[in-house]
């Protein structure tokens, strides 16, 4: 029975084995169907994802390698370095009025700031890259505010680093590499208005042993603040000191005396001494012509221009800067002078501008002064003592309208009085007035009845043209020396004789 039993189950197995074997080799295949699908999905999922990833960074470095859509790159230039600050600050040291660095007097902008930095082969030198530069940002649109090369920069690029990105706070966009150390280098801005909006391109190019380096800025100025520029030096010179000296006591040369010296006049403010070696080639009295020009085409007045013993004695009685301030400056030399002394008025404060050039060990050398200071106090006239004095006596002298010596030019100080005269004038129109010049009795008699009656001229169209009084109103007249009221013998008694008068007609 046993032995039976036995016979039976080896014969199932012997019947069951082979669907065994089936189900099993169906259900691996199964399996292995399955994983080769979800390796394949995966592998697709990971091929998407990377060509996603490789899509992306193309797209980027597409981005990346774009230029500002106004300026081209250099042609082979590689940009190795962009950053973008959507607002920000930025200081341009250059003004309108000239192409001369300022870095105290700077322009700040305000915007949007780009900064693009590209690498060049060493052969392209810093020089070359300037004149380059000139062609592409003409043929842009762009104007030319200021281009210098190493030499007319006259700074190392340490200095100028130090100047331009630190002192600056320029460099706060950052690099990819620095700009210091290279052996040679140059600067060269443009400005683009376009769409109503104003851009500035400030290229510098640093020339190294193995690269040229440009680092270009471009603002997109929604602000602009140009600060005044009182006096520059004269162009190409090299500065070897700068001193602020503070508030202090400054002679000055205001004029000359009836004996044809000097007049000097002590003033008060805040005194700015720069010291600087010229150009080569150019005289002391160039330089002085220089000045004398600039101060004449902004409005200002010369006060003295040439040679002065009296003011250069006045010049260096100045207490300096205790190194090496203005008395006894050991390297100028004072046999070969020039003296020069003008003054720019504006609203609230004058500038006296004092040049003193002359011969240097080597070269010609001259000490730019600049002193600001409040407007002298002259007993300025108003519309209320005009009213006062014409209800008193029937006139009023007129000590504030100022005219240069022999000449009928009103002086740019004289207009705080006109406008005061006009303002007494228009609130009386129904009444009329002389204007009646009046002079001191130095030179021919003749010739100060004509320029008294000039000068009398002068301030009726002044009057009449800028501060619309009734012309109907005035007549003027001249009586030269006739009418004095001091003695003509003494400094202040000229001074008192020289005068313009209001009289009541």
């Amino acid at each position: 029975m046993r032995k039976f039993s036995l016979l039976l189950i080896v014969g199932l197995l012997i019947i069951i084995s082979p669907t065994l074997n089936a189900q099993i080799s169906v259900s691996g295949a199964l399996n292995r169907a399955s994983k080769e699908i979800k390796e394949s999905d995966q592998k697709k999922e990971e091929k998407k994802k990377a060509e996603k990833e490789q899509e992306e960074q193309e797209k980027n470095k597409e981005g990346q390698d774009k230029d500002y859509p106004l300026l081209s790159r250099f042609e082979g230039a590689e940009k190795v370095y962009e950053k973008v600050a959507k607002w920000e600050k930025y200081k341009l040291p250059v003004n309108s009025n000239d192409s001369y660095l300022h870095w105290e007097a700077f322009t700040k902008l305000e915007g949007k700031v780009i900064r693009y930095q590209y690498k060049v082969s060493p052969d392209n030198n810093s020089t070359y890259l300037l004149k380059m530069y000139k062609t592409k940002l003409k043929n842009a649109g762009f104007e030319i505010v200021l281009a210098l090369d190493g030499e007319e920069l006259g700074i190392s690029s340490q200095t100028f680093y130090k100047k331009y990105y630190s002192t600056l706070k320029n460099s706060k966009f950052g690099f990819a590499f620095g700009t210091q150390g290279c052996r040679d280098h140059s600067l060269i801005i443009g400005k683009i208005t376009k769409d109503g909006k104003t851009v500035f391109a400030s290229i510098y190019m640093t020339a190294f042993d193995n690269t040229t380096l440009i680092t270009q800025d471009i603002i997109e100025a929604e602000e602009i603040e140009e600060q005044a520029v009182i006096a520059v030096p004269y162009y190409g010179s090299k500065l070897s000191y700068n001193d602020k000296l503070g508030y202090g006591e400054f002679n000055v040369s205001t004029g000359k005396t009836s004996e044809g010296k000097a007049k000097i006049t002590k003033i008060e403010g805040y005194i700015h001494n720069r010291f600087f070696r010229a150009p080569k080639g150019r005289s002391a009295l160039e330089i002085i012509k220089n000045y004398e020009k600039a101060i004449v085409e902004v409005g200002g007045q010369v006060l003295f221009s040439g040679q002065s013993q009296e003011g250069i004695k006045a010049f260096n009685k100045v207490n300096g800067h205790p190194d090496h301030g203005l008395t006894d400056y050991n390297y100028m030399v004072f046999n070969a002078y020039q003296y020069f002394c003008g003054i720019i008025h504006s609203d609230d404060v004058d500038y006296f501008v004092v040049v003193a050039a002359g011969k240097g060990e080597y070269d010609i050398c001259y000490h730019l002064v600049t002193i600001e200071t409040k407007p002298m106090d002259m007993d300025m006239v108003s519309d209320v003592n005009i009213g006062e004095s014409m209800i008193a006596e029937g006139h009023i002298a007129i000590y504030d309208i100022l005219f240069e010596t022999g000449k009928s030019e009103i002086n740019l100080r004289s207009t705080a009085a006109l406008k005061n005269i006009a303002k007494f004038l228009n609130d009386n129109p129904e009444k009329k007035y002389l204007i009646v010049g009046h002079t001191d009795n130095v030179g021919d008699f003749d010739a100060n009845i004509k320029l008294s009656a000039d000068r009398a001229n002068a301030i009726v169209n002044e009057l009449v043209e800028k501060y619309g009084v009734n012309t109907a109103q005035l007549k003027p007249y001249g009586i030269g020396s006739a009418s004095p009221v001091a003695t003509n013998s003494t400094d202040e008694g000229k001074a008192k004789n020289r005068r313009v008068e209001i009289v009541e007609q």
